[in-house]
């Protein structure tokens, strides 16, 4: 690919650190059109400085070289915003809780980084993960079962390079340009834009059950809930998780299938083309360290699907599913307490309050358990209703989960599809995708490495309550009964993390001729 006399050379000053803060750093210049822009600096008492050279290829697409992780993410932050920075500001936006306040309570979202129905759904579930700290916790955790220091220099290199874009540069973007909630962000920011996708699959897919729920004000008769039968019950999970709404195509060959000996893989990822939800493609090299080209999300500082001289992969939507319920039994006196062993547990309150466009800002209360949000959806094939005897809580493994990022830099990193799996093992990060690999000396690999949690099948027999009896052998989605505490969710020792399967459990698939997974859209 030809490349054009197009070079750019950003340096700004940023505070890089490995603690939690993650702090904003200043900014810098627009992108010059001319054959080689300035280098441009600025001096700081406290800060160091960050720098990145940056060259585009004849389709536009950024080659960014930068001399270790920090100013890496600084070139990255940089190029997406040069690029996209009206779709980045309105996810920004999306996960500060403000969509309301900018945009209107009643409007509808792009569900690019939750399925959030509207603005105020969407707003109360983004701040009541900001006031509860719970991105800041896990950027706290050590790795691997945190960020590693690479991941949260590239983060906040990133915030770097996008606010030193914005504040050097004019946006002209109709859909944003003079627009207020084009601001800055901070390492937060990009962490907490990991984390929502992280809990696409989970807590994100069920935003709007999340902040709806609300225990009865009245009496409610102790009837048992009919069941939906087996199909009823695979279209309801379907709808109500969001379990087959996405798909995607990819397949690798083995040395043995193929011409020259080597590996091939073809990916097709079937995702937006446009909007917060679509890769970004670029280059991203470190000298001696890494060479790697591909396809980001938008927003994010690793490349997501893509390439280096020895391997190459791609990602397919699971069909594991990565939640589970938990049925309550509450308390006869108390619909906001629940029994555990006949003994009750106070749920715990979360007051969120988000700001709204020409309005009295908005108050509402979630209401959490040990296993999670009670969520609540009285409607539909698999209605989950909050009565004075039941509630259901939704358990996500991903809300504790960071480690996407840490995840596909061991992809980029790798030098063969044993690399390729060793990274999935090692920090167990993935939360909702399958990966498909192949690499330069002929070998192939399909992984169903991911974040699940850890139900067997003889914990279902043991545990499922009379729905889940139906949910879990029709559509995989587990309803356990959350009154005994012997059903508590178990741990597996080689796990990272608590209530998942260690990779030992997963599918994984080595040097087959081919391997290949293909999905469509299931239309119940």
């Amino acid at each position: 690919m030809r490349t054009r006399r197009r070079r750019l050379v950003v340096t700004a000053v940023a505070l890089l650190t490995a603690t939690t803060a993650l702090p904003a750093a200043t900014a810098q210049s627009r992108p010059s059109e001319a054959s080689q822009a300035p280098r441009i600096s600025q001096q700081h008492p406290s800060h160091g400085r960050l720098s990145a050279v940056i060259r585009y290829t004849e389709y536009g697409i950024p080659h960014i070289v930068a001399k270790d992780y920090a100013n890496l993410g600084f070139g990255s932050g940089w190029a997406q915003a040069a690029d996209q920075a009206c779709a980045l500001a309105d996810g920004f936006v999306t996960l500060r809780g403000d969509r309301s306040r900018w945009f209107g309570p009643d409007a509808e979202t792009d569900f690019s980084l939750s399925d959030a129905s509207d603005n105020l759904s969407s707003d109360l579930y983004f701040r009541g993960v900001r006031d509860n700290g719970t991105v800041e916790r896990l950027l706290a955790q050590p790795a691997p079962q945190g960020p590693s220091r690479s991941v949260k220099d590239l983060m906040n290199g990133w915030a770097a390079g996008y606010n030193t874009w914005l504040k050097q540069n004019r946006v002209t973007d109709p859909a944003c340009a003079g627009a207020g909630w084009v601001r800055p962000v901070t390492g937060l920011d990009v962490a907490t834009r990991a984390y929502a996708l992280a809990v696409l699959g989970g807590q994100g897919g069920f935003v709007d059950g999340i902040t709806a729920a609300r225990p009865p004000t009245t009496p409610t008769a102790a009837t048992k809930p009919a069941l939906p039968d087996a199909a009823a019950a695979a279209r309801g999970a379907r709808e109500l998780f969001g379990i087959s709404d996405m798909g995607s195509n990819a397949v690798a060959f083995n040395g043995s299938t193929t011409a020259g000996g080597r590996g091939l893989l073809l990916g097709n990822p079937h995702y937006p083309w446009q909007g917060g939800r679509r890769f970004w493609q670029s280059q991203q090299t470190i000298p001696g360290e890494l060479n790697v080209a591909g396809g980001s999300l938008l927003g994010s500082p690793t490349i997501s699907v893509g390439y280096n001289a020895k391997v190459a992969w791609s990602h397919t939507v699971s069909t594991g599913v990565p939640l589970s319920l938990h049925q309550l039994k509450l308390d006869p006196a108390d619909p906001t307490a629940y029994l555990v062993d006949g003994r009750p547990e106070r749920m715990t309150r979360r007051s969120v309050t988000v700001p709204v466009k020409d309005g009295a800002p908005v108050t509402r209360t979630q209401w959490w358990t040990r296993y999670g949000p009670v969520v609540l959806t009285p409607d539909g094939e698999l209605p989950l209703p909050w009565t004075t005897t039941t509630a259901y809580a939704l358990n996500d493994p991903n809300a504790a989960n960071l480690r996407f990022y840490d995840t596909s830099l061991g992809f980029s990193k790798a030098r063969g599809t044993a690399d390729v799996l060793d990274s999935l093992d090692r920090h167990q990060g993935i939360p909702w995708v399958n990966t498909v690999a192949a690499d330069s000396s002929g070998h192939s690999l399909f992984a169903q490495s991911q974040v699940l949690p850890r139900i067997t099948d003889a914990l279902a027999a043991a545990c499922s309550t009379p729905l889940g009896r139906v949910t879990y052998p029709a559509a995989g989605v587990a309803v356990l009964d959350g009154s005994r505490a012997d059903c508590a969710i178990g741990d597996d020792p080689d796990a990272v993390a608590p209530g998942i399967f260690g990779p030992a459990r997963m599918p994984t698939l080595k040097d087959a001729p081919y391997v290949e997974n293909s999905k469509t859209m299931i239309k119940a």
